[in-house]
């Protein structure tokens, strides 16, 4: 249960980045957000506790469009599916046969999916500054530290090489670190709106309000 927890937590993570304006400024992120308007990848993913051991590997993919608009896929351990089309939110469990319908306004509070497509979100929760690795790796990093402690995730770590996403780091209040590593990824490629929506197959349980859509 607390590794769904964390994937819906890294798909809002994702949905805060995709909608961003500029506030603050940090130029390597900046950077970033000015120059990505869409991004598709595929992703490893590792869960770790806080002392290392790993608790779950998945593997994804990732479409994302500014503003607010994102497919985060699972494909293995366990299919699942988070879109959304910029209003509202699907999430669909293959194995469970289920669909959750909520209002994107439920699912972006202080979350880092809703971070990716939304720059007003990532400095008004997280303070931003850049890391100096001792060794150079040829990668930029950048720190977003949580404003307040109540916050779902308390600190993000993002490795850009040039200004494409290749690593992200995110240690949550759960004491578990979920480390993303993108791979064939793309940029500014074009997306029609037409595939952010979801219809949910007829056989799943559909659980939300119709007014969430």
């Amino acid at each position: 249960m607390i590794n769904f927890i964390v994937k819906y937590l890294v798909f809002l993570f994702f949905s805060i980045f995709s909608s961003i304006v500029f506030a603050q400024s940090n130029q390597t992120l900046d950077q970033f957000y000015q120059s990505t308007q869409s991004m598709q990848a595929d992703f490893e993913q590792t869960i770790r506790n806080t002392q290392g051991k790993i608790l779950e590997s998945s593997l994804g993919s990732l479409i994302l469009s500014r503003p607010d608009k994102f497919i985060l896929q699972y494909t293995t351990p366990a299919e699942q599916k988070y879109i959304s089309n910029g209003k509202t939110i699907w999430i669909y469990d293959v194995e469970l046969e289920q669909v959750s319908i909520k209002n994107i306004d439920e699912g972006i509070g202080d979350s880092p999916a809703l971070l990716l497509s939304s720059h007003t979100n990532v400095y008004n929760h997280y303070r931003v500054t850049d890391i100096k690795k001792k060794q150079p790796d040829g990668l930029s990093w950048v720190q977003l530290q949580a404003k307040k402690t109540e916050m779902t995730f308390e600190k993000v770590i993002l490795a850009f090489k040039n200004t494409v996403l290749m690593k992200m780091t995110m240690y949550d209040s759960f004491g578990q670190i979920t480390e993303l590593k993108f791979s064939k990824v793309l940029v500014n490629k074009p997306f029609a709106n037409r595939q952010f929506n979801f219809v949910p197959p007829e056989e799943v349980d559909v659980i939300g309000s119709v007014s969430a859509q």
